[in-house]
């Protein structure tokens, strides 16, 4: 089989793109930054620079859909985002080729915070009272009303990207207008304000078959960057049978039809679970469940044959993976909570040692040159991050992140 791979700085494509040639399946890889990572790996074919999705998406999608057109490919795996853009265009597509992708509206239902919002109420799944305002005359009468602490959160990013916690009304309203600057939103895309919850994080990821789930693995997150709350760039494999529960209500509702995820805050003191976000697109939890005994990627190609996929055994409970570059800014931010709490983050540093050899998003000593790629990237775009006010949570995902600007607009008042 042939496959077309999309969504090269997502960690998630670097395994897929092993993983598929480890089963003998042909790689062509497209992006639209020539420094994207995960089309260095060995088991690519075939690079092809597109037009940068980021800043030019039509022309994106077009050059995309003409490759797939050519006749080569027997399927299309989106590893990110784009994978919203390219459903807008979802019958052109299936006629060119196979790839599991359902309708724009259910997309955007989990990829846009306020819908999904909605939905969890609307299926009894707890979730945090979340305000969506409409302009910026009702921003700023939010502002001096919600409870505190709380959240910020943009409706449509991925990676952090956005997310600010607050515990005063001032900081509320700066780091408000901060997020509405550095990411250039327009009163039609304000962020949202969302209850805070306390509590570790449980995370899930599911390959589904038209609203059943073939293959899952749920995890928390044992390290993130920011150090506050965000991408988890350490995770230890944990069934929960309440997120179980609630993600199977969420997938059968909707007939999902590929891979998604949902993130969880368990709230201290109750153990009672809030769905927080949700990912309609594939993570790099893919890693960990395959480590963990349970080959989504495996059972994704038989899926998009059409083939009859029975579900898989559940992936092993206890086994870490980690993003290593993320991790190691993590050990390097603990140093200076040192001053603060030198106790504290030495144990904290021996967990992270403990971990050193835990398996990698990214780095293999078989296959080295996603992860030299990625820290060229890295060196290369560093200037961002002290001379721009580019936000740092988007470093390495930005040229992936689609915001879709067709959808209804859907208000989430708490």
């Amino acid at each position: 089989m042939k496959v077309l791979v999309t969504g090269l700085f997502e960690p998630a494509a670097v395994f897929a793109i092993r993983r598929l040639g480890e089963l003998g399946h042909t790689v062509v890889a497209a992006e639209g930054h020539r420094l994207a990572y995960a089309g260095f790996s060995k088991h690519v074919d075939r690079r092809i620079h597109v037009p940068n999705m980021r800043h030019e998406p039509k022309r994106y999608a077009e050059a995309i859909l003409r490759e797939l057109e050519t006749g080569q490919y027997d399927a299309y795996f989106p590893s990110y985002e784009e994978i919203i853009l390219l459903s807008h265009s979802r019958d052109r597509l299936f006629a060119a080729t196979k790839a599991t992708m359902v309708e724009t509206e259910t997309f955007l239902t989990l990829h846009d915070k306020a819908r999904l919002s909605l939905l969890a109420r609307e299926l009894g799944i707890d979730t945090p009272a979340m305000h969506a305002p409409r302009s910026g005359a009702e921003a700023k009468e939010l502002i001096a009303t919600v409870p505190l602490p709380a959240v910020i959160k943009m409706r449509q990013a991925s990676g952090a990207a956005g997310f600010r916690k607050v515990a005063t009304r001032k900081d509320l309203g700066n780091q408000y207008a901060d997020v509405v600057r550095v990411n250039q939103l327009p009163e039609t895309d304000l962020p949202l304000i969302q209850e805070l919850i306390v509590g570790p994080t449980t995370c899930t990821l599911h390959l589904c078959n038209h609203g059943a789930v073939v293959g899952e693995v749920m995890y928390q997150g044992i390290r993130t960057m920011p150090r506050t709350g965000g991408t988890t760039v350490c995770r230890e494999s944990r069934p929960d049978p309440v997120c179980q529960e609630a993600t199977a209500r969420i997938i059968a509702h909707l007939g999902f039809h590929g891979f998604c995820g949902f993130d969880f805050v368990m709230q201290e003191g109750t153990g009672r679970a809030f769905l927080v976000d949700g990912n309609c697109r594939i993570t790099p939890a893919v890693a960990m469940a395959y480590h963990g005994g349970c080959d989504l990627i495996e059972a994704w190609t038989r899926l998009v044959r059409g083939e009859a996929v029975a579900p898989l055994a559940a992936a092993r409970s206890g086994v870490r993976t980690k993003m290593e570059f993320g991790d190691f800014v993590w050990l390097l931010e603990s140093y200076a909570g040192s001053f603060k709490d030198w106790r504290g983050e030495r144990e904290l540093r021996k967990t992270w040692w403990a971990d050193r050899k835990a398996p990698d998003d990214i780095a293999s000593r078989s296959d080295p040159m996603p992860n030299i790629m990625l820290w060229v990237y890295i060196m290369t775009n560093l200037y961002k991050l002290v001379f721009t006010s580019f936000d740092s949570a988007q470093l390495f995902l930005y040229h992936n992140q689609y915001v879709d600007h067709g959808r209804a607009d859907s208000d989430s008042r708490g």
